[in-house]
């Protein structure tokens, strides 16, 4: 028998922080997690580095930023000769899954980047890198259960929920047969049937939602009254990057009114108490084979969703909380630490703390940082702030440049905005601490934010003179940062004299 953790990530897919009661959310309820919460520790401040899925997963499983490792775009996954989480634990024994989507790893090493990977049998690949794969897309289709009849149903329901901005309903499906219930399933499967008892296992179980398309079977559906659904507050987009005001536009949500987006949160909220409950049954299965006291969880997501805030609706190339700051629950064996903590924690963190908790050495190239030493009660020096990226090189669309755009909501000749090339064109970095943001744009545009006196970020003070100081500061820590994340790789090992050595021989003379 081994004696390494188990290591199960769990992550949603475009959820905020604030959806969840942890959080403070008032509406939605989910004992599961609270459950893991009690067990663990609930970061209050943890951040994707990218707001949208393939980046984001793709620098977590690196632990390397999107702009080191050359993913701008969201069809871009990892070159198959970077070094990958899965990769590492693979290679020292674990038995690796993922269960659920993926969006990160490509399928072979033919790829769009340069070159090939040098050893094709090392490459970072899905299944080279996975023993076990059972894959789900959006709306329900889940390995094992694709030519399921009901579920294929659910399936096409759910799309359409999803060819206008803000679709949403509720499907008929029986909950039994949709996505997140037979993910259910397939982990359990997994954890009595499928894994190696004589290895450790790391699993990912990755949930398609609560993503578009908004729906959700009975009872979730309706389980949140829309009532009940905070709505954020209203931002007026004055002194707001023009991107901003592009994406109102072309997301018609000057045409969607509050209760219209209660009912878009309600729903959004149903799909996650879904997720809950068959979390519930997840960490029972755990419970009865013996493998809790064993195994190190992570419960987190790729990115927000912005539900309304800001004028918006799901992801956008913007930086507010509401794209940016994710759930971050660490239950680990031993645990004794407080339940919460307000460390900055950033999502390039994942890989190295894993692969400490594990005993693991960390790659050279590494750019995240572990909490092992804050989870095992060892000395650990915080971040001091957090940096997110955003954008691809070029021109971002101007209010003038847009010729045609939805009517309505519900207008189905126009996916929605953020799903176009266009909506992503124009590169953007922010630094946060606990106090204050600054966003700065390629193309001049900027925002200043008190996150004290004003955490809705409605208030842009970039171009406030009595916050030049603060404004200078942060420019200066992030020019530090973009200095410091530069790629190591390739280490430098031809280089013969080193003047370190010539001192010391000096110093004896």
């Amino acid at each position: 028998m081994h004696n390494k953790p188990n290591l199960l990530l769990i992550q949603t897919d475009q959820q905020s922080a604030e959806t969840l009661s942890l959080y403070g959310n008032p509406a939605l309820k989910t004992p599961a997690l609270e459950s893991l919460a009690e067990r663990g520790v609930v970061f209050d401040y943890a951040f994707c580095n990218y707001p949208a899925c393939a980046p984001s997963r793709s620098s977590m499983f690196t632990g390397r930023y999107a702009s080191t490792i050359g993913i701008h775009a969201n069809h871009m996954m990892i070159n198959p000769t970077e070094v990958t989480l899965p990769q590492v634990l693979k290679e020292h024994g674990y038995q690796t899954a993922i269960i659920g989507k993926n969006h990160a790893f490509m399928e072979n090493t033919k790829t769009y980047y340069p070159g090939e990977a040098a050893d094709s049998e090392r490459a970072s690949v899905l299944r080279q890198v996975f023993d076990y794969v059972r894959l789900a897309d959006h709306g329900h289709m889940v390995d094992g259960y694709r030519d399921d009849p009901e579920a294929k149903a659910a399936h096409e329901w759910s799309h359409t929920c999803w060819v206008s901005p803000l679709g949403h309903g509720t499907n008929p499906a029986r909950p039994e047969k949709c996505g997140t219930h037979l993910l259910g399933d397939t982990m359990v499967d997994y954890l009595e049937h499928r894994r190696d008892p004589e290895k450790p296992f790391f699993a990912w179980l990755s949930f398609p939602d609560p993503h578009t398309p908004y729906q959700a079977p009975e009872p979730y559906a309706s389980m949140i009254d829309p009532a009940d659904v905070p709505l954020p507050p209203k931002d007026k987009l004055e002194e707001k990057p023009e991107r901003q005001r592009v994406a109102y536009l072309m997301d018609a949500m000057g045409t969607a009114d509050d209760e219209l987006i209660r009912r878009v949160r309600a729903i959004h909220y149903g799909m996650i108490r879904f997720i809950d409950d068959t979390l519930a049954r997840v960490f029972t299965k755990l419970e009865e084979l013996g493998l809790t006291g064993n195994t190190v969880i992570v419960f987190t997501s790729d990115h927000g969703d912005s539900m309304g805030a800001h004028g918006l609706i799901q992801k956008h190339n913007l930086f507010y909380d509401s794209f940016t700051r994710v759930p971050f629950i660490v239950a680990a064996p031993g645990y004794q630490g407080p339940g919460r903590t307000d460390h900055l924690v950033e999502l390039v963190d994942l890989m190295p703390t894993l692969l400490d908790l594990a005993g693991i050495a960390v790659p050279p190239g590494v750019q995240g940082r572990s909490l092992a030493p804050y989870l095992e009660g060892k000395d650990y020096t915080p971040r001091e702030y957090v940096v997110m990226e955003s954008g691809e090189d070029g021109e971002p669309l101007r209010v003038s440049d847009i010729t045609v755009r939805p009517e309505h909501p519900f207008d189905d000749r126009y996916f929605v905005w953020c799903a176009y090339r266009e909506a992503w064109i124009g590169k953007g970095k922010s630094i946060r601490t606990l106090e204050w943001k600054l966003n700065i744009y390629a193309n001049g545009e900027g925002e200043l934010y008190d996150l004290a006196a004003d955490p809705d970020e409605l208030h842009n003070r970039f171009n406030d003179p009595a916050l030049a100081g603060i404004r200078s500061e942060l420019e200066r820590k992030l020019l530090h940062w973009s200095m410091a994340k530069e790629d190591p790789l390739p280490l430098n090992t031809t280089v013969k004299l080193n003047y370190a050595e010539v001192k010391a021989k000096q110093e004896t003379l």
